[in-house]
């Protein structure tokens, strides 16, 4: 049951400002948009969860570490096109939507950052990453992260 609540929160945030506590706890940087949770120890169901809902067409897994999975999806060729010409891209390696999950141990256990973006490879090298904070998708991403037993940082 409780891989079907991650993966259906999943979901909800890939179609669709955490408050930050007090204290001495050092967490990894947010981004605008992005929600955190600070876990006891690295939420390893967490990071299945979210490589195995990734598996729509157009959709790929990226696990570039053992603390982090990015799910990329292809946009539509419209969008794709609008994307490429607003942001000069490379039309060689296409824009893709990314959620993604990146955990950090901290002295009070492990923080996972949950976010979302379009990251656009540019024509002259590297990568833009263009974000649209929405307090919707950040409150379905907390509370996937809460479902998934990270309490609210």
């Amino acid at each position: 049951m409780r891989y079907i609540s991650i993966a259906l929160l999943a979901v909800v945030a890939a179609c669709t400002e955490a408050p930050t506590s007090g204290g001495q706890l050092t967490q990894p940087t947010q981004q605008a948009g992005a929600a955190q949770a600070l876990f006891s120890s690295r939420p390893a169901d967490l990071y299945a969860a979210a490589g195995e809902v990734c598996d729509a067409p157009g959709q790929n897994v990226v696990r570039p570490n053992a603390n982090e999975v990015r799910c990329e999806s292809l946009p539509d060729p419209e969008s794709a096109a609008a994307l490429i010409l607003q942001f000069d891209g490379d039309v060689e390696d296409l824009p893709k939507f990314v959620i993604a999950f990146t955990g950090a141990p901290t002295s009070a256990g492990f923080v996972v950052t949950a976010d979302s973006y379009i990251r656009v490879p540019l024509r002259g090298g590297g990568a833009q990453q263009i974000r649209f904070p929405d307090p919707r998708i950040e409150a379905e991403l907390q509370a996937l992260l809460v479902q998934a037993g990270g309490q609210p940082l």
